[in-house]
């Protein structure tokens, strides 16, 4: 039982680091961030991209944050 919940935490603690860190990345540096994606061109896919990283390490972070709290989907039984 120990190794499993050790098998569940060690992701939720990396994607969840890589998400915090993204987030204060983006805080950080936001001036700089909104300079070249405002520039125009190519940079103007930046935020798209980001977007998709976003969504990506969000998501991760979140599929493994749901289950450790003890939140999961409801299945529905087939009716014959």
């Amino acid at each position: 039982m120990k190794k499993e919940n050790n098998k569940k935490t060690i992701p939720l603690v990396m994607w969840g680091a890589l998400s915090l860190s993204s987030y204060l990345m983006i805080y950080l540096f936001q001036t700089d961030l909104l300079f070249y994606t405002t520039r125009g061109g190519f940079f103007s896919a930046v935020p798209i991209l980001f977007a998709f990283y976003f969504s990506f390490v969000h998501g991760a972070f979140a599929s493994y944050l749901l289950p450790f709290i003890g939140v999961e989907a409801i299945t529905k039984k087939e009716a014959h």
